[in-house]
């Protein structure tokens, strides 16, 4: 994935308190976001973060894995995410799946 990838939410469960409160908004399960950056250098587990279009947080100091005090904006981890080729792309399929469904 990289900046300007279309992205579908997979995971929409179990938010970390301060989500609630730095965030302007929450993805939500099967809707499309744009990412806006690729963020690199937090979390224990290595997972890369996303900065979504239309979806902000507050930017504070805060000491990367690398032991370094960035001024950063609170992110998403890329995990809770699936690339999509594009909103059109993804729209027909599940429009085939659902038909397919239908009439089988």
């Amino acid at each position: 994935m990289q900046e300007g990838s279309f992205v579908v939410c997979i995971d929409d469960s179990n938010w970390d308190e301060l989500a609630y409160l730095h965030m302007s908004g929450l993805p939500k399960k099967n809707y499309i976001y744009k990412i806006r950056r690729i963020i690199d250098g937090f979390g224990n587990d290595g997972v890369l973060g996303v900065a979504l279009e239309g979806i902000y947080g507050t930017w504070k100091n805060h000491v990367n894995n690398y032991g370094q005090t960035v001024f950063e904006e609170y992110h998403f981890k890329i995990t809770r995410f699936r690339e999509i080729e594009s909103p059109e792309t993804f729209v027909e399929s599940v429009l085939e799946s659902i038909t397919e469904e239908i009439y089988s």
